[in-house]
């Protein structure tokens, strides 16, 4: 596709800070040429200036302003140059260019400015373009300016150029959104616009930082921002407004005349337009694609329908929206490349009937932080959201504006905190939600040992650990991370909760602290027949059948069962006894935390307990963990190497000594109807 060629990436990496107009001396090979500075400014007065001249070859110095000398004007070898620059008369600034070239023909530029009488700030150019997209680490542009007078930024105006390019009301007012705020200034650690930068008493943010230490002789600095991508088809241009720092200093022009600001114009190319339809949608994947830098080129050439991770709504489809058919339906970006700092690109608004979107394997992703942008959370249609080993930290402020959404997976990232997480996922904000997967949340792999941590206060390299927490501690955190872990198992409408790979630690809640959060969250506490059906069809909400009829019965005691046989001690349980925790979980994990204590009934007597696949995503903590008391991690009350089943499923058929006896066909004879363990295949990873 054609469009594909008008993407260039063009700009250099910036620190966001000021920097000095000098290059650092480097060995130079055969053929090569170095000067130890790029800019000179004086000031009318003229003078001179020592340039040192480093290369192995021939060299010559040309420049085409008679009111610059140099001396020598050629060389052989590395060695000093001498540039005198005359007087001038005149208010004019004005600027040349000095150049040193070898034999080979390799070269470097010198700058010289001079400016004239008065107060006056020089711009190398008054008028600067960037792309309207490039890498994060690329869009920065530098701004060369020479000043005899300390100034500042006094102010940023933002508008348009339309070019003849039309867009409807709607797409005008989501272009206004897009008009201020696109340049920045790295102040600190922090970027912050230009029109929010401030004055102090301690800080002047918006001070270019020329420092006059010799009189009024001019100074040079280069200005670096940042900008953002450009997502609308209309060329934006910022003017920047530079002041002398204090009023009393006046600036003049070239003419002499009196002047408040000198104006630095930024203009940004326009994006290409992206149309409500099949081929928009198409451009907007291949735009997302080229900005996520995915290792997986887009083969162009080939139709949509044939792209990898691409699928479209078909007219068979009966849950189709209105509009949809021919459109993207779901899209899957992997082995991307996103800075740290950098957002997802926005042109993902543009897929409106999307309702499945994921992108996965980001490089470096436990040292990153990427947001998410707005415009994902706007997606009406949207079901299924993976953003997976992403370098997520925080969710968007409208993040809970995804009300469809059913399939929710944030594993491998690096949240820290279970309760600010559940303030923004919950029932409330995502009834339709079904499936939640927040495993992974690790900023490192080698943390086996919280004792030795907690000593680094829970960090590693400067990064918190991950998601850390003590269930029932005493920490400031601990309790309402407590209760948000509670506030996900009385979510009853989960048909899946994986929480593993973190650093959880401390005690799962007792069967008794179970019954007081079921309770404050005004839930059923035990099995009722209103949980059973004899409809296959309702498999995923209720249980079907007489599978797990023990739950019903008030008189049937099951004891568990040691390795050997024997049965445990105080392990005795009535169905009617069996907590009605996340009732409808066919997926549930919990292994490789650094837990303590026993499992609770709740989990050991769940009606789904054996479909958890218990021995590898509950039973197993982090090997040779220890938790923050120097204890090493793991429940006391199973032997996970060898745990006996014959309480849950019978250790034959229809074993009347078994919880849920009919379960033994299934996971030990194998013998029984496999319709059910076909429907909970997609529960597993």
């Amino acid at each position: 596709m054609k469009y594909m060629n008008k993407l260039t990436w063009s700009l250099i990496l910036c620190t966001g800070l000021f920097t000095a107009c000098s290059d650092d001396d480097e060995p130079v090979g055969p053929g090569e040429i170095a000067v130890d500075k790029t800019e000179i400014a004086v000031g009318p007065e003229g003078g001179s200036e020592l340039i040192e001249v480093t290369t192995p070859d021939s060299w010559v110095a040309q420049v085409a302003a008679p009111w610059v000398m140099v001396s020598p004007a050629n060389g052989n070898g590395s060695m000093e140059s001498k540039v005198n620059i005359d007087a001038t008369l005149e208010y004019q600034s004005r600027s040349t260019d000095l150049l040193y070239r070898t034999t080979s023909g390799k070269s470097q530029t010198v700058t010289i400015t001079q400016l004239g009488y008065g107060k006056q700030i020089y711009l190398k150019e008054d008028v600067v373009e960037v792309e309207s997209a490039a890498d994060y680490d690329k869009r920065l542009v530098d701004f060369t300016i020479t000043a005899n007078v300390e100034c500042i930024i006094d102010k940023v105006e933002y508008e348009f150029e339309t070019n003849g390019v039309e867009l409807t009301e709607a797409e005008m007012a989501e272009a206004e959104k897009e008009k201020t705020g696109w340049l920045m200034r790295r102040i600190g650690k922090n970027e912050i616009k230009l029109e929010d930068l401030k004055e102090t008493v301690v800080t002047n943010q918006k001070d270019l930082g020329i420092v006059l230490d010799e009189g009024s002789r001019p100074r040079t600095v280069k200005l670096n921002c940042r900008w953002n991508m450009n997502i609308v088809p209309w060329v934006r241009v910022a003017k920047i407004y530079l002041a002398a720092k204090n009023p009393e200093d006046q600036l003049v022009n070239d003419k002499g005349e009196n002047i408040d600001h000198v104006i630095l114009t930024v203009k940004q190319k326009a994006a290409m337009k992206i149309e409500d339809n099949r081929a928009g949608d198409s451009l907007a994947i291949v735009l997302i694609n080229e900005k996520v830098r995915s290792m997986y080129p887009i083969e162009t050439s080939e139709n949509m329908r044939n792209w990898t991770g691409v699928t479209l709504w078909e007219e068979t489809d009966d849950d189709a929206p209105e509009g949809a058919v021919g459109r993207v339906r779901s899209v899957a970006f992997s082995m991307v490349n996103i800075a740290d700092g950098d957002v997802l690109p926005r042109e993902v608004r543009y897929l409106k009937y999307l309702e499945s979107f994921s992108i996965a394997s980001n490089d470096n992703s436990q040292i990153r932080n990427v947001k998410m942008c707005d415009e994902l959370c706007n997606l009406e249609y949207l079901k299924s959201l993976t953003v997976k080993a992403y370098g997520l930290q925080e969710l968007p402020n409208n993040f809970k504006n995804l009300k469809n959404l059913e399939v929710l997976d944030l594993s491998f990232n690096c949240f820290t905190s279970l309760d600010k997480l559940t303030q923004t996922i919950n029932k409330t904000n995502f009834p339709k939600m079904r499936k939640l997967h927040l495993y992974g949340q690790r900023r490192n792999d080698v943390i086996t040992d919280l004792e030795a941590s907690s000593k680094d206060n829970y960090q590693y390299n400067g990064y918190p650990l991950g998601l850390h927490f003590k269930m029932h501690g005493s920490g400031p955190d601990d309790p309402k991370e407590t209760n948000a872990f509670l506030q996900l198992l009385t979510w009853e409408e989960l048909e899946a909760l994986e929480l593993s790979y973190c650093f959880m630690e401390g005690t799962l809640p007792t069967d008794k602290q179970m019954e007081t959060a079921l309770k404050a969250a005004n839930k059923p506490l035990h099995y009722t027949e209103a949980d059973f059906s004899v409809d296959k069809k309702d498999y995923l909400t209720k249980l079907v059948g007489d599978t797990c009829i023990w739950l019903l019965d008030e008189k049937k005691e099951v004891t568990r069962k040691n390795a050997d046989g024997t049965p445990i001690e105080g392990a005795t349980v009535k169905g009617t006894e069996v907590l009605r925790v996340l009732p409808r979980a066919r997926a549930f994990s919990l292994n490789l935390n650094f837990f303590t204590g026993e499992l609770p009934n709740w989990i050991l007597f769940h009606p789904h307990f054996v479909e958890w696949r218990p021995t590898a995503l509950i039973f197993n903590q982090q090997e040779k963990g220890k938790n923050s008391d120097g204890e090493p991690v793991g429940f006391s009350n199973i032997d996970a190497d060898n745990y006996n089943f014959s309480y849950y499923y019978g250790a034959k058929p229809k074993d009347e000594n078994a919880a849920y006896p009919m379960y033994y066909s299934l996971y030990v004879a194998s013998t029984g109807d496999q319709e059910e363990e076909t429907i909970s295949i997609p529960y597993r990873r």
